[in-house]
Parts: structure tokens; sequence; C-alpha cells
């Protein structure tokens, strides 16, 4: 997806979007920061901070955030979400960030990476890489294709159990499995295509992009009608993955 595109969904962002920080989403991000030493003489930035959700916590916690988007009016109106001094606004693209190069201490990236071409994702994170100090940190939130294919297979077993006739054609028309492209690992709707990750895929691409000390764990979210998936009350819940990483 384009700026453009980000910039018509600014308005209706939650209609349009599952996001990792809404109520009942057990999310590591905060509990990871808290972590994080003498934070009021580091510096963080949120790239790919969209409508600046969390820039009011970033920002009490740390000397200074730099809160960047290639979408000029999520920008907008990320900046109507606090007033503090301590916050810089820039619109970038993170797949270009020489000018910002070892200047952070802390970077955040949630669900930001979605770029659908390879390359760009390549570029977008050795990009945010530059931007770490040496032993900085890195936490990173990435849509999980494994969690697809979890639902795929959760679906699966129930029209199996149901007794369909059809219960391989079946699943696939209830996942909407066409917008899916699980050899690239992409998703396509409305003509919008996004990035999501497997597991050792992410692994590798964080390792090229020159982090360190990657470890990956799991956002997850609660099941219901908001969910956007297929309910499944009784079993483990729909995730995607935490990074944490190193410079």
């Amino acid at each position: 997806m384009e700026p453009k595109d980000w910039n018509k969904l600014v308005e209706k962002y939650h209609e349009e979007v599952i996001s990792p920080f809404q109520p009942g989403v057990q999310n590591p991000l905060f509990q990871k920061l808290d972590q994080v030493e003498d934070t009021q003489n580091k510096i963080i930035a949120d790239i790919g901070c969209g409508r600046g959700e969390i820039i009011e916590q970033l920002a009490s916690k740390f000397k200074e955030l730099y809160a960047m988007d290639f979408s000029p009016a999520m920008i907008e109106m990320a900046k109507k979400q606090s007033g503090r001094e301590n916050i810089r606004f820039f619109v970038k693209d993170m797949r270009e960030l020489s000018e910002f190069k070892e200047m952070f201490d802390v970077v955040i990236c949630a669900n930001s990476v979605l770029m659908p071409n390879t390359l760009d994702v390549a570029r977008a994170l050795a990009s945010v890489n530059l931007t770490l100090k040496q032993g900085g940190k890195f936490f990173g939130i990435f849509p999980s294709m494994d969690s697809i294919l979890f639902q795929g297979f959760l679906i699966l077993e129930e029209q199996i159990k149901k007794g369909e006739e059809k219960p391989v054609e079946n699943t696939q028309k209830i996942l909407e499995a066409e917008k899916y492209d699980f050899l690239q690992g992409t998703f396509t709707d409305k003509k919008q295509v996004q990035k999501f990750y497997y597991e050792m895929e992410l692994r590798v691409r964080l390792k090229d992009a020159g982090f360190k000390k990657i470890v990956l764990s799991k956002v997850y979210y609660p099941w219901g009608n908001d969910s956007g998936y297929v309910d499944f009350p009784d079993r483990p819940r729909m995730w995607d993955w935490f990074v944490v990483a190193e410079k």
C-alpha cells in the first residue's frame, strides 16, 4: 500500500485495520519497554507510527520521540494525539532513513513493514537497522502468515467434523484463500497488497538486515466478531509476530 492508500484510511482506520493496541489484545510491547533502562536519557523512534496510537505513552517515558510515517494524513492525525514538546514528527519513507543514521536507542515498527515487494522489505529493514545506535533495541510487530494457515486448519477440521461433502473447497471459500499468495506471503484485498511473514522467513530477513539477538514471540488477538477471523474461542488465539532484537 502506498501513502495515498493510507491517507484514505486515516478517518476509518479502526473499521479497516485490526490494531495490535486495541482492547483485549495480549501485546508484550509495553512490558518490554518497561525493561529498557534509563529511558529518560534515551531517544526512541516509532517508524510507521500511523495515527499515533501510542505516541503519548512513548513520549511520557523517553527523553525524545521521533514519530514517522510516509502518509501525510496519518502524521497530521498523529499530531493531534499528544501535545508534548519532546515529540518530533516526520513524513518519511522507511526505505530511506539515512539522515537518522545511528540516532536512536530504541526503534519500534508496529505492523508497518507491509510492502509486498520483498526487495522493498529488505531495504526497509536495513534502513531501520541503520537508524539504531550500536546495541540499540528493536521492537517489531509483523503480520503472521503462519497464523492464517492455522486458521485454515481450524476451519478445515470443523468442516470435516461436520461431515461436509467438500470440506477443502468450503475451507478455501471461508478463508478467502484466493486473496492469499502463500508463496510470496501476501494478502490482496480491493487491489491493495500487503506482506505477511512466516516465522523462519522473518528470522532470516532480520538477520540479513543486520539485526542480532533476534527473539520472536506473539501478539495474541481476541476471538470475537471484531477479530476479522472465524471464531474458535476454545482454541489458541490468532497472532502477529512480536520481535525483540538488537543492532
